[in-house]
């Protein structure tokens, strides 16, 4: 069996790690003007490809447990950004509503996105390429 390497330039898991955490990063100033964070972000976007719908769906989408998206959709609620009320179907489910202010982040985050994009410099095939590898990584991970 053949030594393992603990060379971070040959290590697919921290170059996935840094890679995440430097856009992270990219995204905060500009975020921070809105008093948003990366991840109440990405519930944002969820919420803008398919508004009020309940907190599991949304965990789905966004691959956040329960205990993970429970306080950053308090603080999204507290910010004004959306609205959490009881599902009258099923009094036993919550569901999340976007508010005004929320709906009118949508444009800039997407400004956002677009510049984001661009920073990376990559041609649309070798992006496609990018997030099909990154799918395929993360489905035989979880």
């Amino acid at each position: 069996m053949e030594e393992p390497t603990f060379d971070f330039d040959r290590m697919l898991c921290f170059t996935l790690y840094s890679t995440a955490n430097a856009m992270v990063r990219d995204y905060g100033e500009p975020l921070r003007r809105h008093g948003v964070t990366y991840p109440q972000l990405l519930v944002l976007i969820g919420l803008w490809g398919e508004d009020d719908m309940s907190i599991s769906s949304l965990s789905a989408v966004t691959l956040f447990d329960l205990g993970t998206l429970t306080p950053i959709i308090r603080r999204l609620s507290d910010a004004g950004f959306i609205t959490v009320y009881l599902d009258p179907g099923d009094r036993r489910r919550r569901k999340v509503l976007l508010t005004e202010k929320g709906r009118a982040l949508k444009l800039e985050a997407a400004q956002l996105l677009d510049c984001m994009n661009g920073k990376l410099g990559l041609e649309p095939g070798n992006m496609q390429q990018m997030l099909d590898t990154c799918r395929q990584i993360r489905s035989r991970l979880r």
